[in-house]
């Protein structure tokens, strides 16, 4: 369980606790929000976590209709990520693990928690 919730705020802080939904009014109270849910199979690792407002988590249906807006937030998710850190947090990629290290050295205001399981991110287990 709390590996869950320092995965989810690491990734809000690193997204600088933005909302990814484009057509966002609100952007307060920054979530993560799994794209395919945990419960239907999805995981708890970055390339499954969008960053959105408590507004666009809860209010745009994302939960009910999972299904039919997984692809939507995928788009949204790697647009958000690109433009905020200049590449995809996909851990699949090649060049992740550089670009991650260089995102975590930039941010500064990391918690001494959030900073073990940065540093640690490919140890950590499911």
């Amino acid at each position: 369980m709390i590996k869950r919730k320092l995965t989810l705020e690491t990734y809000k802080k690193l997204l600088n606790y933005t909302c990814a939904h484009p057509h966002c009014e609100h952007g307060q109270d920054i979530e993560g929000h799994h794209i395919k849910p945990l419960s239907k199979g999805g995981e708890d690792k970055y390339w499954n976590i969008i960053s959105l407002c408590w507004y666009c988590h809860h209010k745009r249906k994302l939960h009910s209709h999972s299904e039919e807006v997984m692809t939507e937030l995928y788009v949204y998710k790697s647009m958000h990520e690109h433009y905020t850190l200049g590449f995809y947090m996909d851990e699949q990629e090649d060049d992740f693990k550089n670009n991650y290290k260089k995102a975590l050295r930039e941010c500064k205001n990391f918690t001494d928690d959030e900073k073990f399981v940065a540093q640690n991110i490919y140890k950590i287990k499911e």
